[in-house]
């Protein structure tokens, strides 16, 4: 029983990671479709960094929350 709840947990994981990575690239469309056009790069590279330092905060601070 403890075996299938740890793969369903690791299943639910990798789900909600895939969700947030494809938000992350939706929220980057979206803004850069709010400016103008020789600013979109610009506005995908905020975008990058931020879904990398996310990251590493995340293995920093929050898988540690997330799994004590």
């Amino acid at each position: 029983m403890e075996e299938m709840v740890s793969q369903i947990f690791g299943i639910w994981y990798l789900i909600g990671a895939a969700l947030v990575f494809f938000m992350q690239a939706g929220f980057a469309m979206v803004e850069a479709g709010f400016t103008r056009a020789k600013n979109a790069g610009n506005i995908i590279m905020k975008n990058l960094m931020d879904f990398c330092l996310g990251t590493v905060a995340f293995l920093i601070l929050g898988y540690s929350l997330l799994c004590g």
